[in-house]
């Protein structure tokens, strides 16, 4: 680590700040893997937003990366409120966001430096990487980073970063769009990088650099309450979004930001149909009457689609068991 970020070295100070309201497990794994980057440029900024036990993050920070700025944020912040306050106590000129579970290839930051060095017109890069377990095993297939313009992705023809911690921002793009929205506390990357791709094409780094964990204490977690509360958080972020740039006079981004929502909400009606299937098998009414009702509403084709996938999967079932 630079202690000082303006003191003479190869090339710029990244700006890496962690957000965390709890006593995680996996912290000091995420700090060892910020400890072991090949590009030692960098600044660390804790915002402690509720852990309970103030002393056990600094030993934790002692222990792994010897010094760190640790800023205590009030519990009730948000996970935008907290990383907006650790960028604002940094001055980095590059800023990237490490969870408190989350793991890095000691390359990454080394990798996504040279990336936007040979793209200046890039407000951000961004990298594949893998799923670990609770115990640090890999599991599943790696989600890859594959090359794709603003427009595309914008439109949803192509995705966007798969998490938050794989995106490495210039401050400036980053300040210019008003940092994370603070009211969010989930898709809050999402909505960002919707705002990052009206500046400009994202440079893409396409190795498995970030160790994104799988535990049950992810705010990505699969229950179905959840995955109905994230639905409804992406429809609202999309339709915002295009109404916005409808009413500033960007017809370009409007259109796109409504072929991206059409596609969100076609996938998620297909999803509540399965869901609904799923729901009345488990005796689970309220459930299957809301996720119908849902589907029917914003895309009944999609929805429909749905439900005959899962009953065509079925019986196929059926048939080969018989």
């Amino acid at each position: 680590m630079t202690d000082d970020p303006d003191s003479p070295g190869d090339g710029p100070t990244v700006a890496v700040v962690v957000a965390t309201n709890r006593r995680s497990p996996y912290l000091a794994q995420a700090l060892t893997s910020l400890a072991a980057q090949t590009h030692d440029r960098w600044e660390l900024v804790i915002a402690d937003n509720g852990v309970p036990d103030p002393q056990w993050l600094d030993d934790v920070v002692e222990r792994t990366v010897g010094k760190a700025d640790v800023v205590r944020v009030p519990p009730s912040a948000t996970v935008s409120e907290s990383r907006n306050t650790g960028v604002a106590h940094t001055v980095g000129e590059l800023v990237v966001f490490l969870d408190d579970d989350d793991v890095w290839h000691p390359e990454r930051l080394a990798r996504q430096v040279l990336a936007l060095a040979a793209d200046p017109a890039a407000p951000a890069s961004y990298c594949g990487g893998w799923h670990l377990d609770a115990h640090g095993a890999r599991v599943g297939p790696a989600w890859p980073a594959t090359p794709a313009t603003a427009d595309d992705m914008l439109a949803r023809r192509a995705r966007l970063p798969h998490i938050c911690g794989a995106l490495m921002v210039r401050r400036a793009d980053l300040l210019a769009v008003g940092g994370f929205s603070p009211e969010m506390s989930m898709l809050e990357d999402m909505e960002l990088a919707l705002r990052l791709l009206r500046r400009g094409t994202f440079a893409c780094v396409p190795d498995e650099l970030v160790g994104y964990r799988r535990h049950d204490g992810n705010a990505t977690r699969s229950d179905v309450a959840n995955q109905r509360r994230r639905r409804d958080v992406a429809d609202a972020v999309l339709s915002r979004q295009a109404w916005a740039a409808r009413d500033r006079g960007d017809r370009r981004a409007a259109d796109l930001l409504a072929e991206h929502l059409a596609t969100e909400r076609r996938e998620a009606a297909r999803e509540a149909g399965r869901t609904m299937l799923w729901a009345l098998a488990h005796g689970h009414v309220g459930v299957a009457a809301g996720e119908a009702a849902w589907g029917l509403r914003h895309d009944a084709r999609g929805f429909v689609g749905g439900l005959r996938g899962r009953l065509r999967r079925r019986v196929l079932d059926a048939l080969g068991r018989g």
